[in-house]
C-alpha cells in the first residue's frame, strides 16, 4: 500500500475519532467511554494500516462462503 493511501486511511479514522469521541462524550459524559472508543478505533486503524490485505481478504472470503 502506498503512502498516500495510508495517509487517507489515517485521515478517515481521525474524522471518525473526532465525531465518535464527541458523540461518546455527549451520550455518556464519561471519559472512560471516550478513551475506550478511541482505543478500539486506534487498534482497528493499526490493523488496517499494517495488514490491509488480510482484512479485505477475510471480508471478501466471508461473503463468498455465504454465497455458496
Amino acid at each position: 500500500m502506498d503512502l498516500a493511501r495510508k495517509f487517507g486511511i489515517v485521515i478517515i479514522f481521525g474524522i471518525l475519532g473526532i465525531i465518535g469521541g464527541g458523540l461518546a462524550w455527549a451520550l455518556s459524559e464519561d471519559w472512560a467511554v471516550v478513551f475506550t472508543f478511541l482505543g478500539i478505533l486506534g487498534v482497528l486503524l493499526l490493523a488496517f494500516i499494517f495488514n490491509p490485505e488480510q482484512i479485505v481478504n477475510e471480508m471478501v472470503g466471508e461473503e463468498r462462503e455465504e454465497e455458496h
